[in-house]
């Protein structure tokens, strides 16, 4: 009794799953003429932009083939007319709607550059950002098709505290034009808060070598990290410091010199360190960097 059960159950499984392989219809490629019957403002608005200007040139796609390349075979799409309910109408996909790598995916298979494919391991990534948060495929105003204006702006859009920072006195030329964000980030991934190279001290060298060293005496906190003293989005005291002088040394060399004219010694808190330790970066010839 049971195995005539179990070979009716079988015999019933071979005749449905074929007739389903059978029904299910598999989109085909139809040519962009046939989505910019419907999507004319979406085509002239991507023809004008970077995508619509570079990919016959730089990656030999066809005019004819630019909608489907991205959105995916659109025979079935075309085929519901714009009728939602049609489960056709939703074969196609979107980037722009997709979360998560699925979105992203989509640009990778063409923007496969090894700065770029860093994407999971940046916190971009980490807090649910896609592409299509910064760029806009169609619509991008600024370089790289980005939505905003120029890179810093985009990044300010959601940066706003980095963005009031480089407006205090002292900061990167950011505002100036002489340099932008992605100077010392890269905005698709990284691993120390999306910087372009390993550590915060090779970030700055790559424009201030000279503090590099090695030097025969080095200043601890500039081997370990440049930012125990600096802030590098902007600071209202002079050399980007986190605090003025002389009490930003005085965090750590509390008892170096004494701080009142009675003791004999020099009153600290009335002159720069900097007056004699000129070399506060590192020194080949005075432990003291410079006195």
């Amino acid at each position: 009794m049971k195995l005539k059960k179990l070979s009716w159950i079988a015999a019933a499984l071979a005749l449905v799953v074929p007739f389903k392989a059978a029904s299910a219809e598999t989109a085909t490629l139809v040519g962009s003429e046939t989505c910019t019957a419907c999507h004319s403002e979406q085509a002239a608005s991507f023809n004008s932009s970077m995508h619509g200007k570079k990919l016959p040139i730089v990656k030999g796609i066809s005019a004819d083939k630019t909608c489907e390349s991205c959105h995916g075979a659109g025979s079935l799409h075309a085929a519901a007319a714009g009728d939602k309910t049609n489960p056709g109408f939703a074969t196609i996909k979107n980037p722009s709607k997709l979360k998560g790598s699925a979105a992203s995916a989509t640009c990778f298979a063409c923007h496969n550059q090894k700065a770029v494919m860093l994407w999971d391991t940046g916190k971009h990534a980490a807090k649910g950002l896609t592409c299509a948060t910064c760029h806009s495929v169609h619509n991008g105003n600024g370089p790289k098709n980005l939505k905003k204006e120029s890179v810093s702006e985009t990044c300010y859009a959601c940066h706003k505290s980095k963005k009031a920072e480089m407006s205090l006195p002292s900061h990167h030329p950011i505002q100036e034009g002489k340099m932008s964000c992605v100077g010392c980030h890269n905005p698709h991934g990284g691993a120390k808060d999306n910087l372009k190279e390993e550590t915060v001290n090779e970030t700055c060298y790559k424009c201030h070598s000279e503090k590099a060293g090695p030097f025969a005496h080095e200043h601890a906190p500039v081997t370990e990290d440049c930012s125990i003293c600096h802030k590098p989005h902007g600071s209202a005291n002079q050399f980007l410091l986190k605090q003025g002088m002389p009490y930003l040394c005085l965090r750590c060399h509390k008892n170096e010199h004494g701080l009142t004219p009675a003791s004999g010694l020099f009153d600290l808190t009335k002159r720069n360190c900097t007056d004699c330790h000129t070399y506060i970066h590192g020194s080949d010839i005075s432990g003291g960097l410079g006195h």
